[in-house]
């Protein structure tokens, strides 16, 4: 189910448990000498309740755990290529 969770720059993510909408801002590589490499995705968060007087802020997720939550139902993932998944 995950493969078909295509994240790119620039799509939403809505996380309710935290009334917030994330912007993919970038991917980035980790590279791990014991571990396989993996993703990190840069996010721009922005509180949903009050977007004018919240302060973004930036954070990391890995990408697998972001694909698993969107999967799973935690996050809503809205493509900036018309991508979408639903249960």
């Amino acid at each position: 189910m995950k493969k078909h969770v295509i994240l790119s720059v620039g799509d939403i993510i809505v996380d309710a448990s935290i009334d917030s909408i994330g912007i993919l801002l970038s991917r980035v590589r980790h590279i791990d000498m014991i571990e396989d490499d993996f993703y990190v995705w840069e996010i721009r968060w922005i509180r949903h309740d009050n977007p004018y007087h919240e302060t973004p802020f930036t954070a990391h997720l890995e990408e697998e755990e972001l694909k698993t939550s969107i999967v799973v139902g935690l996050r809503e993932w809205h493509s900036v290529n018309g991508g979408t998944f639903e249960l």
